[in-house]
């Protein structure tokens, strides 16, 4: 498939801006473009072709960099080892050097962010993934803003806005951002602090939390000590959490600084609202830059940056390390998708996931099926974590991953060490989502930090192939309890396999639950398929039906089948 036949139904990709090109931006997307196990995201470069070029070369890779005209030309599935560039701007000078503060690369960085906040704002890219820049660059450019938030915001027209730095254990938005810690203290106010609440609520319902819990972290040593130690904690942040609990928000607080982070950490807590800039940031640092993410929150599209600066100290000498962008583009596109799904009962394209599968069990020809699964452009592949031994799952799983589409395991087992040991395997296997399973209460441990998407079963789950039993109700509470876990991205229902009325179980969990439902279990019919399609769900997954030929089709074959499938959902 060539760029210009990309098809119509494929997402509007990301944008990356390329950052400051003297430091180690340009380095840690060449190493992300040439990582096997980057997230499986359409995505393209602002920025300068010669610059990454040049980079590549410092690292002795060989990647495909292609200049593109458009973001309409970056194809649904990215090749591997492949950068699209977005030329902005001159051609870099070759005597920039690694390093080194220069007015020519500040200018540069700032004109890529412009262009990817005017492609944004038009709608032609799904959000902005943004390399570091440097301010002292920037400055040197002429450019007055501090930080990317700042020209972000004021190139949106944000005001509500707020920096939120991020990772697998702890969320944290500031009430105040790139300010003097003089001015800092000066921002604690009713109106800012009753802001920065209702952005850090509003952050985590996009991430699918349903009832955050904010916790705030207080100013003065103690929280004050109820004024022993200064008065705004008792005078200016009370007030502003007692206006949020009356619009509904579960805030409380203020904390004592010192430890509201290990709190939140340990789970009591789904964000932090901090007061300044160090207050928030250094905890969330010390756990590892390497996996934090930075996201802008307020502004009229998505917006995530890596958890680190320029490294102008190891610019050029390939040590940059990429996992802080990966992590930056893999939120990027797992908030994107949140607002493409919205609440379960919004229409939508639900994500046709095919299983190589059948009666429960990964079928003995996997791998040799799958050529002809990827040639249809199917781009959500599954398997069970039983029909073939670990060795061959992971040669299914790379092979999957090799041919652009995201990889989803299945649990079947019914007993909780098997189900450990089968999120062990995902984790091993290098998965994007893990589906299935019942005890997310042992499972969760095993995949923190591992960015895997889970989503386990909803109800009582029993026999193979698996059947959900008892009354709709309580697969609606079960459903509730397990949606509300932290690090639970979104619900397997095996609604087919319930004998009941499944339209009203799937709507009823639907309307439930804010986070993505997948349908699974014998859809086998176009009514079915329909039936899926009405209650909004986030996708649903087919295999048995697809191998024993069961939908009507122009010709015999499975290529046939997944194109019937497909035409139903388009």
């Amino acid at each position: 498939m060539t760029m210009n036949e990309a098809p119509a139904i494929a997402p509007a990709p990301l944008a990356l801006t390329m950052g400051d090109p003297a430091g180690i931006g340009p380095e840690i997307i060449v190493k992300l473009a040439t990582d096997p196990a980057r997230p499986h995201a359409p995505f393209f470069v602002i920025g300068d072709t010669g610059r990454l070029q040049r980079a590549a070369d410092m690292l002795g890779v060989h990647p495909r960099i292609q200049a593109i005209d458009t973001p309409a030309q970056v194809p649904a599935t990215v090749p591997p080892a492949t950068v699209f560039v977005l030329q902005t701007g001159d051609r870099l000078p070759e005597d920039l050097a690694w390093g080194r503060i220069d007015a020519r690369a500040g200018a540069a960085c700032h004109a890529y962010i412009q262009r990817g906040i005017d492609l944004a704002l038009a709608g032609e890219v799904a959000g902005l993934v943004t390399a570091p820049i440097h301010k002292e660059a920037l400055r040197a450019a002429g450019c007055p803003h501090p930080g990317h938030t700042e020209m972000l915001a004021e190139r949106s027209g944000t005001r509500d806005f707020a920096m939120m730095l991020a990772n697998d254990e702890l969320r944290v938005l500031l009430v105040s951002i790139h300010v003097p810690l003089q001015q800092a203290i000066a921002a604690v106010t009713p109106d800012n602090e009753l802001r920065a609440i209702r952005l850090a609520h509003r952050a985590c319902r996009a991430f699918g939390i349903a009832r955050p819990r904010v916790a705030v972290a207080g100013l003065n040593p103690h929280a004050g000590e109820n004024g022993l130690f200064g008065d705004e904690d008792r005078s200016v942040i009370i007030p502003a959490i007692a206006a949020a609990r009356a619009e509904g928000i579960d805030a409380n607080g203020p904390w004592p600084g010192d430890t509201v982070f290990m709190r939140a950490r340990r789970g009591e807590f789904d964000v932090v609202v901090a007061q300044y800039h160090d207050q928030g940031l250094i905890p969330v640092k010390y756990l590892g830059v390497e996996q934090g993410v930075n996201i802008t929150v307020g502004l009229p599209f998505v917006r995530t940056s890596v958890d680190h600066g320029t490294a102008f100290d190891i610019a050029g000498s390939g040590r940059a390390d990429h996992a802080s962008l990966a992590c930056a583009l893999r939120q990027a596109a797992a908030m994107v998708q949140a607002g493409r799904s919205g609440a379960c009962g919004q229409a939508q394209r639900p994500d046709f996931i095919f299983m190589l599968t059948q009666q429960d069990k990964t079928i003995a020809d996997a791998r040799e099926r799958l050529r002809e699964v990827l040639a249809q452009g199917v781009r959500h592949v599954g398997f069970k974590d039983i029909g073939l031994p670990l060795p061959q799952l992971r040669e299914l799983a790379r092979d999957i991953r090799a041919g652009g589409a995201r990889v989803y395991l299945e649990v079947v087992s019914l007993d909780e060490a098997s189900e450990v040991a089968s999120a062990r395997a995902a984790v091993e296997l290098g998965v994007d989502v893990l589906m299935g399973g019942t005890r997310p209460e042992a499972v969760l441990p095993v995949l923190r930090g591992s960015g895997i998407a889970y989503y386990p079963f909803p109800g009582r789950i029993s026999g193979h192939p698996s059947v959900l039993s008892g009354p709709a109700e309580d697969i609606v509470a079960s459903a509730r309890r397990i949606a509300g876990l932290e690090g639970v991205h979104g619900l397997d229902l095996l609604a087919y396999r319930f004998r009941g009325d499944v339209p009203a179980l799937i709507k009823a969990v639907c309307d439930a639950v804010d986070k993505p439902v997948v349908v699974a279990g014998s859809i086998d019919r176009s009514e079915r398929i329909a039936a899926v399609l009405a209650s909004g769900a986030a996708g649903f997954t087919i295999g048995t039906a697809a191998f024993e030929e069961t939908f009507p089709a122009a010709r015999p074959g499975l290529a046939a089948q997944l194109q019937a499938i497909q035409a139903l959902v388009d």
